[in-house]
């Protein structure tokens, strides 16, 4: 299954390199056939495999051979992850947009939006809200 992996790549490179396009759209080709549960006949599949293993055997031995036995198990592994990636960086998102943090339980916790409420500010206790000068951020103007 690295011909899904291979079309998000290809067809986001494709749209700035037109050398990109055809691998795209065999990618496609390869992943239509895929989920209709036929065998991908254009030969990418093999031919990302043989490049990826290629590449690594100049690299390591061992890591080539290992890659070459379980390439289809990489492939599926690397197709969950990206999956959770993509459902976690969406759930983030929107908690941002409707909370204005990506964690709503613990704002403190997110890194992002380094969210401190006014009241925090004001009382000194954040560290976040001291100017330059160390000193705390006066509300006046």
């Amino acid at each position: 299954m690295i011909c899904i992996i291979a079309l998000v790549v290809f067809a986001i490179l494709g749209i700035f390199s037109a050398t990109h396009r055809s691998l795209a759209k065999e990618a496609f080709d390869c992943v239509f056939k895929r989920v209709t549960l036929r065998k991908c006949t254009t030969g990418f599949d093999m031919k990302m495999k043989s490049g990826i293993v290629g590449y690594l055997l100049t690299k390591n031995e061992k890591i080539a051979n290992f890659t070459y036995k379980y390439f289809e198990i990489l492939s599926w592994a690397f197709i969950i992850l990206t999956i959770v990636s993509l459902l976690l960086t969406a759930q983030a998102t929107y908690n941002i947009i409707v909370y204005g943090t990506c964690s709503p339980e613990d704002p403190m916790s997110c890194i992002i939006t380094n969210y401190h409420s006014k009241e925090e500010c004001l009382d000194d206790n954040c560290p976040e809200c001291i100017g330059e000068e160390n000193e705390p951020q006066s509300t006046q103007k």
